[in-house]
Order: C-alpha cells, then structure tokens, then sequence
C-alpha cells in the first residue's frame, strides 16, 4: 500500500531540514537483526573468477528474505552456478569464470532471476546443457546504483533493503587484503581513477553491515562479505574494512525485490530550509531536504534551500535536497538550491540535488561546490539516477558544480546513471569546473537523448569535457554551446557492460562545440542539418551525413564514409572518408578530401572562386553535375590525384563580375569519357577547350542584358548594362545575384522583378475601382423611378441610400505583367430629394478599398480611394416606363501601397503615395412595360482619371525604384438591358431581374512608368498594363419594396473581359428609405 504524506512549506522562513530522514544506529548487521540472520552462509568460489555472481546474490537474497520477513533456516539461498553458466552466455559483459561486468550482472538478475542453489548447487565445472532452465526463479523489480563514497546512502540501504554489491581494490603486490585474518581493514585506495569515478577494482564482494566506532583513524568501518570460504580467510569470510579504504564505496549497486512502497511526500517550499549537520562514524553530513523511501515523493522549491558540511578531519557530505525512493519521485526547482562541503583532511561532496526518481526539472539556480585541502573534492550540481525505470531531466536555469582540491577535485553540472532511458533537454547554462576532471553532462547506461539548445561546460587544468557518454546507445543534439578544453563531446565503449556505445551526433542550426570530438563506439554518425559551420576535429566517427542545409567542415577528421543527401557540405580541412553525393547534394569547399568521391548530384569547388582537392577517384555519373565559378581572370579548380571519371553535366556560372577569359578547372591524374552536357548562366556563353594530359579548360565571353532582355524589359537591362562594370556594395551584390540566371527565360523573371510593374499595375486596379463605383450609381439611376421612393404626387421627398458592393476578381497574366487575384469591398452613402417634373438631384460618398496579390510572386499591394459624386436623373414623370436619363460628376482622392518582391535577391520594396480622381459619367435607358414585366435597354459611358504623384521605394537598398509623377485615363462606353417582373408577396412588391451589359474600352493604354534606380544610372521606361478592351457583364437581382419608404435589393454579377483574361464576381446589398 502507498500511504501519501503531504509536508507543505509555505511563506515560512525554516531554519532546520526538511523531510523524512532516517534515523540510523551506530551499527547494523544483516547476520544479527533482533537476533535472526538474512543472508546463507559463505561459500568459496573456489579456481573460478566469479566473484560477481556471489556478491550480487548476497544483495539478491538479502533483498529478498526482507523483503518477505525470511531468516535463519527459512531465509532463501540462490544458485550462483545459474548466474555464472546459465546467464552469463546471454550479455556481452558477462564471461562466466573469467568474471563480468557488475552491472551486467545485476541486468541479468534483473532480466532472468535465479533460482535456489539446492536446484543448481555451485560448480566451477562447465555443466554443458545442464542448465536448469526448468527450475522456479526468484525475480526482482530492478536494481540501483549509490553515487561515489555514499557512506549515509550505503547504510540506508543495507538497513532497509539489503546487502550492497561493490567492488574492491585487491593489491597485487600487497597481499595484506589476500592474508587478512582479522581487525579492521585500511588502505590509502580511495580516490575513483577515472571519469566514471571507478577504479581498478577488481575483485565483487557485498556489504551486509556497519560499526560507526571511529577507532583511532577517525572513521568507521563496513562488514565485507567474500567469497573466498569461511575457514581459511577473514573473519569466518567477513572483514571489517574502513568506510573508503580499498575503493569498496567507489561503485555500490543493491537490488529490490518488490515495488517501493513507503510513504510518498510532498513537499512544497518557498522560504528558506537551511540543513543541520549531524556526524556519523568519521563523517559529516548536511541535507536541505531529506526524504527517503517514498513510492513517489515530490519537491516544489520556488524559495531557498541550502546544505553545508565544513568538516575537519571527517568525510563532508552534503546535498541541497536529497530524495530516494521510486521511480516516479520528482524534483522541480524554480529556487535557489545549494549544497557546500568542505574538509580540510578529507574528502568533501557536494550536491545541489541528490536523486533517485524519475523527474528532475530546474528553471533556478543550483550550486554545489567541495573543497578539500589534502583529499578529494566531488561536486554535482544534479546527481540522478532511476534504476531501470525511465528518467528525464530538463533544465531552463544554471546549473554549477564546481571542485577545489589539493588532492584529485571532480566536478559535474549533471551527471546521470539509469539502466533504461535517459532524457535531458537544457535550454540554460550547464557548467562544471575542477582542478583535476570536469564533465558538463556525464550520462551512463541509456539509451541516451541529449537535446542542447542553452549551454554546457566542462572545465578543468586536467581533463575538461562538456558532454560525457559512457556506454549504450546515445541520440544528441546540439544547436547550443558545448564546450571543453580536452574534449567538447566524449564517449567510451562498453566500458559499463552495456551494449556498445553507438552515438548519433545532431548538429543543427546554432550549433558551436568548442573542443575535439571524440566517439569510440563501432557505428557511430555525425549528422548536419540546417546551416553552420566547425573546426573541430572529429575522433573516432564512422560515417557523416549532411542532411540538409549548409555546413562547413574544416577540422582534420576522418570518417568511414561520407553521405551528401541534401544541402552543402563544404570541404575546408583536411577530411577523410569515401564520399557519396546524392542528387539534392553539393560537395564543395577549398579543403582537401582524401578518399573517393561518387558524383550524383553537385561538386562545386570554393564558396566562392577556390581549389578543391580529391586525394582519390573522383566519378560523376550521368545524373551529376560538376559546377564550375569564373570571376575576373580566375576560376574554381578541382584537383584529383586519380582518375576522374565524367559524365552528366558541366556548369558553368559568374562568382561576381565575369567579363570572360580563358580557365583551366580540372586536373586529374587522368581523365575517363567526357561530360553530356554543358550548360552556363545566361550572361555566360562557354566552350570547352582541352589543356596538358589530365586537364580541362574553358574558354568563357560574355552577354549583354539587353541581348537577352524580352521586350518589356529592354529599357531597364540597357541601364544595367552600363552600370555592370562599375557596380559596388549591395548593388553588385544585387547583379551578381541575377547573373545567377540559368536561361534567358529566368533572367527575364528576375529583371521583371526589378522593374516597376507592380505600380503599373496598381494603377489599372485603381482605374478599375473607380468605375466600378460608378456601377453602383447605374444601378441606382436605373430603379430610382420604381423604388418606391419618388412619389410623382410630392416633389419635395427626400431619399437616402445606401451600397455596400464586394468584388473579387481574378485577372491572367499578359506576359509582361503578372496574373493576380484582388477583392474589393466598398461603401456608398447617397442622398437625393426630387425637385420638380421628375428630376431628382443628389450626393454620394464612394469609398472602396481593394488587396490584390500577385500569382507567382510576392507582389501584393492595398489601394484605397474616397470620392465624392453629384449626380442627377430624370425619368418620365408621366408614365411607370419610359425614358430616364442621369449624369454625375466628381472628384476624390487615393492612397496607393504597394509592395515589390525581388525575391532572386531575397529584398522587398515598400511604397506608398498619393493620387487624385476625376470622373464623369452619363446614364440613360428605356423602359417598356407589359403587365408585370419590364424590358428595357440601357447606355452610357464613364470616365474615369487617375494623377499619380512621383514617390521613392524604400527596403531594397540599390533596388529601389523612384518613380515619376503620371496621369491615366480609363474611358468606358456602356450598352445593355434588363428583363424584369414586379411581384406582390403579401405587402412586399418583389421585382427579380437579369441584367447583360457590354462595356467597351475607349482608352485601354495607361501611361508608361518612368523610373530611376537608386544606385543610380539614367532612368527607363516601363509600359503600363493595359485595361481590358471588352467586357460582358451578366446578373441577376431582386428588389424589394418593403413599404411606401423602404426598399432594398441584392444583386450578384458576373464580369468577363478580354485581352486581361479577368473574371470578376460581385456581391451587392443596398436599401433605401424615403422622408
């Protein structure tokens, strides 16, 4: 049963621990609880190096007789002849007699069980098949780890679960630990050798108690349990031995056999938790928050939290919070955690966090620091781990661990161990720092996944490394900063006993590692995505694969093969491996490659003008392309110490201002076929010329704009060609971009980008706005004598209405000018009063307001105009029918915003001006009635003047356009009619219509653009886009009079013009109301 404990420390300022700690006795003994013994008896292992499978069932048997309350006769005895034989075959770490790795080991408890040693008693004599396979296990939930020279963490265990599996330093040369008889056992072996902080240990053995008695060295001692029998060594096969003496605390493992089940807590801070040191058998210890043994505890810090341990002559421990327990406790901090501990004659460790759960996440700051003035110094800013149960870490804050010793001082910003997965994801700063041995991140076991996108250090005199993998597979990605001054990423192989240590190294976008690289597992890949660029020197990597996007390499690094999928991979080092590039590829660079080159996509020597180098055979196949930059008297060179096999395409292109010349590009130690194909820039006409025996050169001149322009863009191409040979800063960037031009055809797209079409086309759409306002007013001129509003009896009503249109249309492209889609919404507010025989005069306010967008490109544009009419209409006031006959007249303004893409040159142009509207228009029609229906026919004609005043681009530097004042007219002839039928529903007079007009264009041609460039040069004509010659309007409506002062109508038509290829669809609402 899971009992849940909630703590919760809220506002208060706390000056003790925090928690559930555990009160531990002076001495404790698995062979002596309240007078029973859990664990068997001793056994000799006899002429067989399998002392692994001893120590590991002792903590087996002890966790489980535990665990299920067994001792003495009843307590369970397990077969280490199935650990040696029967498991051993199955891991890679495990070699039966000839010992084993002891995390394999536990794995394999773990994974398989084992059963009791009367149903596989001990042999040292391989049993063939005789496997015992058939025999009921005894099995086990996972096992766990103890962080170096634990000595509190080491008791707990052993008081509460059960014996803990270690290794020992067995001297060769000193046979003091081989000849021991009896006392307690010492020796100076107590500092870890390596990264992982173990060391020569070569000998397992299990710890089943503890004595606190200091003696007169000042520290207590633990009850070894060997393996070596129980009359001819030891104390009946135990030893007393010092708490650190011989590395017995470097690498602690213990099992269990059922889920946690202890209380859960839940612990909320946000004052301040100072911990109160207490001393134990030679060592001091310090804990902010201590809870241990919850199924799944939980820590909640927003305030302060800190633990110190400054110690004399004992063991100085301490940790800013301390959680042990199951798989799903937890730790967020969004505070302040510390731990500090400092011993001026031993060792001292710190932590900021100290955990065994799942969760870890940090958005604050954690600091651990040790100093020691004669021994070690450890400090972790977050020691975790979770057994065989998933554990994730995050971290948005800083993390600091830092060490300080006279002896050996090893500091770790994050270091996890797990034998199942291991996430981590930091966004913040990560940083260790120690005199001797530093690690950013240290991750063991796994498999591993590394997300970077803040930034981890390692820093020391010694061995400095940011990011340290130790064993199992491994996925990291990097787009931060990963520094170390020995190494920035470093992983071993199967050094754990785990399966082999592959690594995939992600670099991406933002990418910076500062320090070597260096990975031993047998498949490990180095993978490109996005753009950026490293020197650093790869180690020990098999394969490289650019992924996507632009990467340069220009460390000295050598790989087993080389994969060019998609993007750039530039060569600027001294690289080694069998390159491949694939039809989305580019290798290039001016580096060398020593290796075979397979060309099915692009070799492009330099970034810019460069030389190459292919220490190998270099073979393109008919899919690949070898492209080639020339400049001014100079040319990209690829030089193959082999042979160079070609085929597929030869391309030529300009790297800045190419006026021509004469190139050698290919030397080679021979030349196999020739290319397929040779293609160059538009601006380029290129020959192929032979050189000296494996040589290959080119003879290049150059084209003109203008020889390659198309009508439209003649005027701007022969001001660029006078400005080519003297362009400078973005400007030549700007041309050098458009030489880029394969063919005349994307030259031509790139120069219309440049020119001002865009406002050429903003004017036909305004001129097409302003007509259709006077549609509206038609419309009105056309039902004013049936609305219901002109009472032929009273002269004197006044009438107010109101439109609001909705148009979008979609126009083709005319070859110079592109396609584009435009919606246009409006607003016209009328009033009008009859004045005598029929004749009505009145006012409006048009406004319209229409976006347009361009098809294949980024144009886009806003007009927006406001116009004010007077218009008049008479209709025979004798008759229903009849003539009618109106005529308006205004003037308004524009405000013309556009935006110009050049997209070749990734810039954009903003404008905005003003212009000013003139139009006319006069409206008649005749109407017949019979009965209920109307047949009537209608013409006219509008006019419509656009005055555009002069304005200057801004946001494409050289590119911008200034472009001069400018004046165009649209005058539209009108013919159609209308078939009608007046209805009555209830009260309401409907009356449905269809609707066909014609419209003809009298003044198609606006006015040519004339524009300047900034950078400068004469200016140059553009024509405008001309409006559509004919056009053909059909719809449909339905009026309705509401009442003797109401009326409304709704109206959709359709437009179909030639020439422009537009087809428009309108929406139209309007209503009246008479007084």
């Amino acid at each position: 049963m899971n009992h849940i404990f909630r703590l919760l420390l809220v506002m208060l300022c706390v000056t003790t621990a925090a928690g559930q700690s555990v009160e531990l006795p002076s001495a404790f003994d698995l062979r002596d609880i309240d007078g029973h013994n859990y664990i068997g008896a001793i056994r000799d292992q006899g002429n067989c190096g399998s002392c692994y499978s001893f120590g590991a069932l002792a903590a087996a048997e002890s966790a489980w007789n535990r665990a299920h309350n067994l001792y003495d006769d009843r307590a369970v005895d397990l077969s280490e002849a199935f650990v040696v034989w029967s498991l051993s075959p199955l891991y890679d770490g495990m070699s039966g007699c000839d010992g084993a790795y002891l995390q394999d080991t536990m794995d394999a408890i773990v994974d398989y069980g084992a059963p009791l040693e009367a149903d596989f008693p001990y042999t040292i004599t391989d049993p063939g098949d005789n496997l015992h396979w058939d025999a009921p296990r005894h099995t086990f939930q996972s096992w766990y780890a103890i962080p170096t020279n634990d000595v509190e963490t080491t008791k707990r265990v052993l008081q509460s679960i059960g014996a803990v599996l270690v290794g020992v330093n067995v001297n060769l040369e000193d046979r003091r630990f081989y000849d021991y008889e009896g006392g307690i056992f010492d020796d100076p072996y107590q500092v870890p050798e390596y990264l992982d902080l173990s060391g020569y240990l070569n000998h397992a053995v299990a710890l089943v108690g503890w004595n606190d008695d200091p003696g007169d060295d000042g520290m207590g001692f633990w009850i070894l349990r060997n393996s070596w029998g129980a009359e001819d060594w030891g104390e009946n096969g135990y030893m007393r031995i010092r708490y650190l003496a011989a590395g017995v605390n470097l690498i602690g493992e213990y099992l269990i056999a059922e889920p946690w089940d202890g209380e859960s807590v839940t612990l909320e801070n946000n004052g301040v938790i100072d911990a109160v040191p207490w001393q134990s058998g030679g060592t001091l210890n310090a804990h902010g928050v201590d809870l241990w043994g919850g199924a799944a505890s939980y820590v909640a810090n927003t305030g302060s939290i800190s633990a110190e341990a400054l110690a004399s002559d004992e063991l100085a421990t301490a940790r800013g919070v301390y959680l042990w327990g199951g798989p799903e406790g937890s730790v967020v901090n969004a505070g302040d955690i510390a731990g500090r501990a400092s011993s001026e004659s031993s060792q001292a460790i710190a932590y900021a966090i100290c955990v065994q759960g799942g969760r870890v996440e940090n958005r604050g700051q954690l600091t651990a620091e040790a100093q020691s003035l004669s021994d070690m110094a450890l400090a972790f800013g977050v020691w975790a781990s979770n057994g065989t149960n998933p554990l994730e870490i995050s971290n948005r804050g800083d993390i600091l661990a830092r060490a300080d010793s006279g002896d050996t001082g090893l500091a770790c910003g994050l270091w996890a161990v797990n034998r199942d997965s291991i996430a981590v994801t930091n966004t913040g700063v990560i940083s260790a720092d120690a005199d001797d041995r530093a690690m950013g991140v240290y991750l063991a076991g796994g498999p591993v996944y590394l997300e970077n996108s803040g930034t981890i250090v390692g820093q020391a005199e010694d061995s400095g490394c940011g990011v340290f993998v130790n064993g199992g597979s491994a996925l990291l990605k990097n787009r931060g900063v990963i520094r170390g001054n020995q190494y920035s990423i470093r992983s071993w192989d199967n050094v754990v006993g785990v399966e082999r240590c592959n690594v995939i190294l992600l670099l991406e976008t933002g990418s910076n590692l500062i320090g070597p690289v260096k990975l031993e597992g047998a498949a490990d890949r180095l993978v490109l995505t996005g753009n950026g660029s490293e020197d650093e020197i790869f180690y020990g990597v098999e394969s490289l694969t650019l992924a996507d996007g632009d990467w340069s390499l220009s460390g000295d690094s050598s790989f087993g093969a080389i994969y060019v999928n998609q993007g750039r991979l530039g060569i600027d080092g001294v690289l080694a491996g069998d390159a491949s590039v694939a039809a989305d590829g580019i290798l290039g660079g001016s580096g060398t490659l020593t290796g075979d080159v397979a060309n099915a996509g692009t070799v492009a020597p330099g970034h810019s003008i460069d030389h190459l180098t292919i220490d190998g055979d270099f073979t393109q196949d008919a899919d690949g392309t070898l492209e080639i930059e020339i400049g001014d008297g100079t040319a990209d060179r690829l030089t193959v110490t082999g042979t160079a096999n070609l085929a597929g395409t030869l391309l030529v292109v300009p790297d800045g201002y190419a006026t021509g010349g004469s190139y050698t590009f290919l030397d080679a130690n021979g030349v196999n076929g020739t290319f397929d194909s040779l293609q160059s820039a538009a601006v380029l006409h290129a020959e192929l010329s032979g050189g000296a025996s494996g040589s290959l050169g080119l003879d290049v001149t150059r084209n003109s704009y203008a020889s390659l322009a198309a009508v439209h863009n003649l005027g701007l191409a022969g001001t660029l060609d006078v400005l080519r040979p003297t362009a400078e800063g973005n400007f030549a960037d700007l041309l050098d971009r458009l030489d880029q031009a394969l063919s005349t055809s994307q030259l031509n797209g790139y120069l219309s980008e440049l020119t001002p079409r865009i406002h050429g086309l903003a004017t036909t759409l305004a001129l097409e706005d302003g007509q259709a306002g006077f549609d509206g007013l038609r419309r009105r001129m056309d039902q004013i004598d049936r609305a219901g509003i002109a009472d032929p009896e009273s002269e004197d009503k006044t009438a107010f209405w109101v439109e609001t249109p909705g148009y979008h249309t979609r126009y083709e492209s005319d070859g110079s000018y592109p396609g584009v889609h435009k919606t246009l919404y409006g607003l016209t507010v009328g009033l009008e009063r009859g004045v005598y025989d029929g004749l009505r005069l009145g006012a409006a306010a048009v406004g319209t307001e229409s976006h347009y967008e361009a098809d294949n490109s980024d144009d886009k544009g806003e007009n927006e105009t406001l116009r004010a009419v007077l218009y008049g209409v008479w209709s025979d006031p004798q008759r229903s029918g009849g003539w009618r006959l109106g005529a308006a007249l205004g003037a308004g303004v524009a405000e013309l915003e556009a935006d110009r893409s050049i997209s070749f040159a990734t810039r954009r142009a903003h404008s905005e001006h003003d212009g000013r509207i003139l139009d006319a228009g006069f409206h008649g029609g005749y109407d017949w009635t019979r009965g209920n229906w109307i047949l009537g026919p209608t013409f006219g004609f509008t006019w419509v003047q656009l005055r555009e005043e002069g304005f200057h681009e801004s946001g494409a530097d050289a590119a911008d356009l200034a472009i001069h004042s400018r004046e165009s007219d649209s005058f539209r002839g009108v013919l159609g009619g209308r078939l009608a039928r007046e209805l009555t529903w209830r009260r309401t007079i409907l009356e449905p219509e269809l609707r066909a007009q014609w419209l003809h264009e009298f003044s198609r041609n606006t006015s040519d653009l004339k524009a300047t460039l900034a950078a400068g040069g004469e200016g140059f004509t553009t024509s405008g886009r001309d409006l559509a010659r004919d056009s053909l309007i059909l719809g449909v409506g339905l009026n309705a009079r509401l009442s003797e002062a109401i009326s409304a109508s709704l109206r959709y038509d359709c437009m179909l013009q030639s020439d422009s290829g537009a087809t428009d669809h309108a929406l139209h609402l309007d209503a009246g109301l008479a007084f």
